[in-house]
């Protein structure tokens, strides 16, 4: 078993200790994959499963984002492998969603010396939107920027439908922006803008020999410096770990707490109305927030012994009406000649948002629905 306090490393990177069998494979730049036609060039990012990274390819000139998965997870990872596969050859060309979700280019076996590694190509991703928000003022995006991404993200979604797929997962750690340009771009534009690839020598305090399956150098994730233009700003919809078919749910997906749909709290059946003993937490949010909920669910969830006992909902007290709070949230202790939405746009925005966010899914409404609501249309003139 690796124990990472007994190495310097140097680079803020992921963590040391997964590079052991069943884990990370020690990738190192200029690495060839898949018979030498991929080059790893640089590395965009990682997770607990997998390291991400930027690779030329030398068959197709190009630029491409490469998913190398922990060898103990490669088998299970054939649901999402199955779904990119189904988005890539049965979804429209020409719908308008498409664009807004990454596209599996192809998948393909490493053998390493942690195990055997699946891999996923996409194409070129961007920064997430996540990340985009940090360096935002008062770390929010510009409303009318907010409102365009809102909009493609539902494209997305009523795309991901069409085929038959839920996503299960979004936030905003798994919206990034598209940089189409940089595709086809020269590695020395992409790395003026991302700078060279920062490395930290793997070494053992005590000067012995690195472990099998331990990479001799970590490479920092990059950072991108690209400036966001609202009016040709495209996001992409990416992740598809935790997605499923719409025609066989799972029982259950591993969404974060505080994304999580009612119906998973109450452990009933997932459906594609799913925009997002301690998930009882959220229940006084459920009250307070969206207005309630139905009766019936909580007296089934205690005879089917999903709770134990009747949720409290004390707290529901510290919590604010949806409507109220999108006021608080946007105009409290800010100057109201920066901000670009008015309190009117405020209020379609509520009424958008109240359709989505039904307790109930039969009541909730469907995504392809929403293209239509006032809130999206408004944004497309």
């Amino acid at each position: 078993m690796v124990n990472p306090l007994d190495y310097n490393i140097g680079v803020p990177a992921e963590d040391l200790g997964n590079y052991c069998p069943g884990g990370y494979h020690p990738i190192l730049l200029n690495d060839r994959l898949h018979d030498g036609r991929y080059e790893i060039v640089h590395k965009l990012g990682f997770g607990s499963f997998s390291t991400i990274w930027l690779a030329r390819d030398h068959r197709e000139q190009r630029n491409v984002t490469i998913k190398v998965v922990v060898a103990s997870k490669s088998d299970e990872t054939a649901r999402e492998l199955d779904i990119l596969s189904a988005l890539k050859e049965q979804g429209d060309p020409a719908h308008p969603g498409r664009k807004h979700v990454s596209h599996l280019i192809e998948s393909f076996h490493h053998e390493g010396p942690n195990g055997r590694h699946l891999c996923i190509v996409l194409g070129m991703l961007g920064p997430k939107l996540s990340s985009v928000v940090e360096d935002c003022p008062e770390y929010r995006l510009d409303g009318t920027l907010a409102r365009s991404v809102s909009r493609q993200l539902l494209l997305a979604v009523v795309y991901l439908h069409s085929v038959g797929v839920a996503h299960g997962d979004i936030h905003m750690g798994n919206v990034l922006l598209s940089l189409p340009d940089f595709e086809e771009a020269s590695l020395e534009a992409i790395f003026e803008d991302l700078g060279p690839p920062q490395i930290g020598k793997v070494e053992r305090y005590d000067g012995m020999p690195l472990e099998p399956g331990i990479p001799e150098y970590l490479v920092e994730p990059a950072e991108y410096g690209v400036e966001v233009d609202e009016e040709t700003c495209e996001i992409q919809l990416i992740d598809f770990g935790e997605s499923f078919f719409i025609a066989d749910p799972p029982k259950l997906i591993s969404t974060p707490m505080p994304l999580r749909p009612p119906e998973l709290v109450f452990q009933r059946p997932l459906t594609n109305a799913a925009h997002f003993d301690e998930d009882q937490g959220l229940i006084p949010q459920f009250e307070k927030v969206l207005g309630g909920l139905p009766q019936q669910w909580i007296e089934e969830a205690i005879q089917a012994g999903v709770f134990k006992e009747r949720p409290d909902d004390s707290s529901k007290e510290f919590f604010r009406p949806l409507e109220e709070e999108i006021r608080r949230s946007y105009f409290d202790d800010r100057n109201t000649e920066s901000l670009d939405l008015t309190q009117a746009d405020l209020d379609v925005l509520g009424r958008y948002l109240r359709r989505l966010l039904v307790v109930d899914p039969v009541l909730r409404a469907a995504a392809r629905d929403l293209l239509d609501d006032p809130w999206v249309l408004a944004e497309e003139k």
